[in-house]
Order: structure tokens, then C-alpha cells, then sequence
């Protein structure tokens, strides 16, 4: 039932219909919703904010067409399990947003066979698979440091663990020569492809390949991250869970770029605090959602004033602005308002961090930069991204189909389920949270007044941390 791969990819690259997804119940004939049911585990890491740098990189692409990848270790990131290849070789791979190609690393790498055996969440052996094919070498990659390696894209059987899924042939590709521990599963927009970039045709990429195959009924998926202690969250391709929510989904249209949908881009009206929409930024602009950013990236401004707001303090020695942990027990919220129907408030607990200092004690730091630290940023454009710190409090549909982006306030650590499938449909979502409740809102007088005097009282505490961080290192 696999559909011609040409054909597949230039549909999905072309501007799709203005069509808002629909909700059923049942498909299948077991009764069952025809959804692809993936969880997702929690890993740690250690630098988010240089780690984002390092990966955005691999999203700009030189001169002479090669595609840069990160350098460095992968806060958290969120990897699902996959196997790959017959008999099957497992993996763990980081489940991305913000790219679109599935790659893993070489088993016979100079990296992956060093003394520290970096490459723990799997490696790909063409040799030891009997359905391997080559496809071309494309996959050509450039690290930060401007050393290059080189690699290729192969074919081979991917099997969905969790949801007893299997892909026959493919494509992905293989880094001979990566410095990256992890592999990558990219399940973006297909022109956003490494192929592509080299002027190539686009090829069906993994959520392609589910609908192409009738696991799945359409192209869309959502994500539920969970809170930021939750080990665990979930990704539904072709569902929603309308437990893991609460109020209705509402639809936002994704931007295309000179006609083309290349990633999930909408618009943002204003950020403010607990319930005053417009305290930090009124202003409308462009955001990307990203679940392989651990940070968010908004406006130089506004993050300022958010800083300005909690008495944080920028620390160029870790990259992030540090405030006082004891913010995270506040009722306060940032409130991120994408339209009159639409706002998603994200509480002090999940935007105030922990930063482990290594020397018995912690400071926190604020999930937030400005864009100007963004490396996709320029000159003349700021490149703004909401990464997982707003992203756990979003309940996320990506409808790759409809080129539409829904999204409903997350109902944290609730283990109801009511699974539904996704079909294309011209009204507006039907899917109503059957979850409860929300963040709660402090008043005026107690946002001043938590906020202020947290701030004054802190300061000198968290000053006198930053000049030990500095001074220890």
C-alpha cells in the first residue's frame, strides 16, 4: 500500500487546503482508532543553552550546500524506541520537530567506538541487515568546528516498538563520521530534508510513510510532554488524546515560507503575566514550535522584561539568566496569547529551572532567552523559537496535512486516556479536553507583591552565587 515516493513528496511540499482537522472515535474494525501510539522518555543533559546553539547550526546550510549538525551531548530532550534493519538493531532516538530526516550513527565510527562508548542509544550496522539498501550519498554533514564528515542515505526496515509498526524500506540516513551521540528522528515538513537541500527530491520521511501505509489516516500528530519532573509523555501519530488536555483544541494556521511549508511557524500576539496578556509584548511576530530546543527564544525585549519582571539575572559563564529557585513556588504564570480564543499559560515551576552548580548547592535559571542568542538568528532577522520549556504546557497538534498547528492548555500527570483519530475535515476540531481544571491565576495585588518581595529578598543571595559559580571556575 506504499504510494509512489515522488509523487507523495511533491503533494506534501505543495500549499495544502485551509481544511481544520476533525475527531473520530472508531476506525479500524476492532473498534480501535487508527493512531500509532508512542511513548516518549525523558533524557537529561547538561548545557541546554549551548547545546541549543550547537544543534540549531545543523539547520543553516553553507555555500556549497552542506547541512551542519551539532557537536555536542544533548535540561531534556524527549527520545521514543524504534528498531531498524532485519534482524532488528535498537535504537533511542530524539524525537525532533524542527527537522525531518530519521539519521542514526555508524557502529564502525572512530567516535561511536571511542574509549567512553558515547553512542549508547544505538548504532546502525549496514552489514548486519539483510534488508539494507543504498540510496545515494547525500547525507553530507559539517560540524561547528568546520571539520566535515561524510555519510549516506540508506534504506531499511523501521519498526515502531510501541505500536508493533513496521516501515519496509526506509529511508533515513547514516552519519559514518558524527559527533553526536544520539540519533535523530526528524518528523518535520518533507522540504525541510537534507536531500532537498542539496536540490533533491523530497522523500517520504516516517509520519509520510504511516499515512502512505494506512497505519495512520492523515498527516498530523500530537504530542503531550508532560511536566518537567515527568519521566514520560506521549506521542500519538494521527491521534489526539483528548485526556491529556483540558478546554477545546483551537486551530492556528502554520506560515509558509515563499509559498513553501517548510516548519511549524505561527503567530504569537502577545506574552504577559498571569493573566495580563500584554505586560511583556503586545507586538505580533513569527515563532517557530521546536521540541528539539530545551529552550525558548523570544524577543530581545520582551525577554528582558520577563528577566526584569522576576529579578533574574543573565550569567554568561552557563548561558542563561539565573533567578531564585524559590519563584518556581509561586502561583504566577507567562501567559504566550496566539489568538482571542487561544492562550497557553506556563507556570513559574515549569519556566523556573534547576541548574546543578556541582558544588552542593543549585541556583535556578529561567527557560527563556533572547533571540539574539539564537544561532539561526541574523543581523536583520530574529529567529524565535518556543522549545520545550513552553512546549510541556501545550498540548500540541501538528496537521501537516492541513498546514495547521491546534493547541489546548496540557492537563499535567493524569493517567485517563481517551485516544481519538485524526481525519481531514473542513469544520474546526471537535476535540474538547475531557480533562479538568488549569493553572490557577494570583490577583494584581498578590502577583505584586509574591513577585516584589521574592525579588528583593533573593537578589543578594542569588548575586553572591553567581560570584562563587564565577569565581570557582
Amino acid at each position: 500500500m506504499r504510494t509512489n515516493t515522488i509523487s507523495t513528496a511533491v503533494a506534501i511540499i505543495l500549499l495544502g487546503s485551509a481544511e481544520a482537522i476533525n475527531l473520530k472515535q472508531k476506525s479500524t474494525s476492532d473498534g480501535s482508532p487508527k493512531v500509532v501510539h508512542q511513548k516518549v522518555h525523558k533524557h537529561h543533559i547538561e548545557n541546554p543553552a549551548e547545546r541549543d546553539r550547537r544543534r540549531f547550526l545543523h539547520k543553516r546550510q553553507a555555500e556549497n550546500g552542506v547541512v551542519n549538525v551539532p557537536l555536542s551531548n544533548e535540561l531534556f530532550l524527549y527520545y521514543m524506541e524504534m528498531t531498524v534493519g532485519t534482524p532488528p538493531q535498537q535504537f533511542q532516538v530524539h524525537v525532533d520537530t524542527g527537522s525531518s530526516d530519521l539519521w542514526l550513527n555508524y557502529a564502525g565510527s572512530d567516535y561511536c567506538e571511542s574509549s567512553s562508548d558515547p553512542c549508547i542509544t544505538g548504532t546502525y550496522s549496514a552489514n548486519d541487515s539483510s534488508t539494507y539498501e543504498y540510496v545515494n550519498s547525500l547525507f553530507t554533514i559539517q560540524y561547528v568546528d568546520g571539520s566535515e564528515s561524510a555519510g549516506d542515505y540508506v534504506r531499511d526496515e523501521v519498526r515502531i516498538l510501541d505500536g508493533d509498526v513496521v516501515v519496509p524500506a526506509q529511508q533515513f540516513g547514516v552519519g559514518y563520521d558524527s559527533s553526536t551521540p544520539d540519533g535523530i528522528l526528524g518528523i518535520g515538513y518533507a522540504a525541510n530534508e537534507v536531500q532537498v537541500a542539496y536540490g533533491g527530491e523530497a522523500y517520504a520521511n516516517l509520519p509520510v510513510s504511516l499515512r502512505d501505509q494506512e497505519y495512520i489516516n492523515t498527516l498530523a500528530y500530537s504530542f503531550w510532554l508532560n511536566d518537567l519532573m515527568a519521566e514520560e509523555g506521549e506521542l500519538l501519530f494521527g491521534g489526539v488524546d483528548t485526556a491529556k488536555y483540558t478546554g477545546d483544541l483551537v486551530s492556528l494556521p502554520i506560515i509558509a515560507i515563499q509559498g513553501v511549508y517548510r516548519e511549524f511557524t505561527v503567530e504569537l500576539t502577545a506574552v504577559g503575566l498571569s493573566g495580563d496578556a500584554e505586560e511583556f509584548s503586545g507586538t505580533t511576530t513569527e515563532i517557530h514550535l521546536d521540541t528539539g530546543a530545551s529552550l525558548s527564544y523570544l524577543p530581545d525585549d520582551t525577554t528582558q522584561a520577563i528577566w526584569d519582571r522576576l529579578g533574574a539575572q543573565y550569567l554568561e559563564e552557563y548561558g542563561v539568566a539565573i533567578a531564585d529557585c524559590s519563584l518556581a513556588a509561586t502561583d504566577d504564570t507567562i501567559d504566550f496569547r496566539f489568538s482571542d480564543d487561544l492562550t497557553i499559560q506556563v507556570s513559574m515551576r515549569e519556566m523556573v529551572i534547576p541548574l546543578s552548580t556541582g558544588l552542593g548547592f543549585d541556583v535556578c535559571f529561567v527557560g527563556v532567552l533572547p533571540a539574539a542568542r539564537s544561532p539561526l538568528s541574523t543581523s536583520d532577522r530574529q529567529y524565535l523559537i518556543l522549545g520545550d520549556t513552553f512546549l510541556r504546557s501545550a498540548y500540541v497538534v501538528y496537521d501537516l496535512e492541513n498546514n495547521e498547528i491546534s493547541m489546548a492548555q496540557t492537563l499535567f500527570n493524569t493517567t485517563d486516556s481517551n485516544v481519538m483519530e485524526i481525519t481531514s475535515g473542513t469544520d474546526m476540531p471537535s476535540g474538547t479536553g475531557s480533562g479538568s481544571g488549569g493553572g490557577s491565576t494570583a490577583t494584581d495585588e498578590e502577583r505584586e507583591s509574591g513577585v516584589a518581595s521574592l525579588r528583593s529578598s533573593s537578589m543578594a543571595l542569588v548575586l553572591m552565587v553567581v560570584a562563587m559559580i564565577v569565581f570557582l571556575n
